[in-house]
């Protein structure tokens, strides 16, 4: 079976899934037919003046039944062997947020390995690999199921034994639920739930793990779904969010909704791996709509540059290619074909340098079934 047709077998198993088009991203199949063939041994960039990093994203470690959020251990050890090889520098996403926020500089190849959920495997199979080479980590906790015991979670007391050596946790709220406000919440109510969710879950992290547990204030969204509402409420709280929006990150990035390349067993080869650890962020200054949920469909992207750009190409998740209209040098409008289908899909977009790698940004569409 060619790569090509084993991609389509894949697909077609993952489309089954409606959280899968959250996490798989599929544009690198297109990419791996422009990339140079060395790209695992391109030498290192001297500077970083758009302080591109690339933050990954796991949920699970060696549960091999569940291939769409975990990664096989011979995968995660190939990944680590790999950073440590080419000499990546592995920081904790505080260090980068910080980085960033301060524009400090920020070496080229810099990534950071980031986990939601706080299973049992990250203790058992990801800690003590990460341990043993001095890496940092950091946990995005939904507290409730730690506080119910639930034995495919961690406990309190492996979190603090992780914090001594590297390990930071952050807030993925107390419930994991879908914090976008429903048809049947009032503005208030929905406003008090996603509050309460997500101060119930900081002030359970201090009471566990100290007080200085987050101070930085880190969120990930609970499936990676956010809205502009939501985004707005958690910014008002004081926190740096992160999605499951592939793509690189840099000094412009919008800290409401930081992306991230999610990584699992069923596209977590090490081909794809040293295709995106390796990505830099495309020089977006801002982007139009920041909501992901469609209001037109299909929808138009409006991304805007500090300085004209060439050479960009982007693509819906099946691969094809999007409608790109430049309406001035500095402002790039994109479109599909045809209407996008429920429930999810995402525009993503790349664009090469003259080092031979990829630039890449994407945006993630939340699509309401209009029967």
């Amino acid at each position: 079976m060619t790569y090509g047709n084993r991609f389509a077998h894949k697909f077609s198993q993952w489309r089954q899934n409606w959280l899968s088009i959250w996490f798989i991203p599929t544009i690198f199949i297109l990419l791996f037919s422009f990339a140079p063939p060395n790209i695992a041994a391109e030498t290192e960039v001297s500077s970083n003046s758009d302080g591109s990093a690339v933050i990954l994203l796991y949920h699970r470690f060696g549960e091999d039944k569940l291939p769409s959020t975990s990664i096989r251990l011979d995968q995660f050890d190939a990944q680590l062997d790999y950073l440590a090889q080419n000499h990546f520098h592995v920081w904790s996403l505080s260090q980068l947020i910080t980085a960033l926020k301060n524009h400090s500089p920020i070496p080229d190849k810099t990534v950071v390995l980031t986990v939601d959920d706080a299973w049992e495997s990250v203790y058992i199979n990801a800690y003590p690999r990460l341990k043993a080479r001095g890496w940092p980590l950091t946990v995005f906790v939904n507290t409730n199921p730690v506080d119910k015991g639930y034995k495919s979670n961690m406990t309190w007391a492996q979190m603090r034994e992780m914090q001594q050596h590297g390990v930071e946790f952050a807030n993925h709220s107390q419930t994991h639920d879908f914090l976008i406000q429903t048809d049947q919440e009032s503005l208030d109510a929905w406003r008090q739930r996603v509050e309460n969710d997500i101060t119930g879950a900081q002030q359970r992290l201090q009471e566990e793990l100290g007080s200085d547990t987050n101070k930085m204030k880190l969120f990930s969204y609970p499936y990676g779904e956010f809205s502009k509402p939501l985004a707005q409420l958690v910014n008002k709280m004081g926190y740096t969010a992160v999605v499951q929006n592939s793509g690189a990150v840099g000094y412009d990035s919008d800290m409401r909704a930081l992306m991230r390349f999610p990584m699992s067993e069923t596209y977590g080869d090490l081909e794809s791996f040293i295709l995106k650890i390796n990505t830099q962020v495309l020089p977006v200054t801002h982007y139009e709509p920041f909501d992901p949920e469609v209001k037109q469909n299909p929808p138009k992207l409006t991304l805007h540059f500090a300085t004209p750009q060439k050479g960009i190409q982007c693509f819906n998740h099946k691969g094809e290619r999007l409608e790109l209209h430049w309406e001035t040098p500095l402002t790039l409008v994109i479109e599909d074909k045809m209407k996008l289908s429920p429930p999810r899909d995402r525009y993503a977009c790349t664009q090469q340098t003259s080092n031979g790698r990829w630039r890449w940004f994407s945006h993630s569409w939340i699509i309401k079934d209009e029967r």
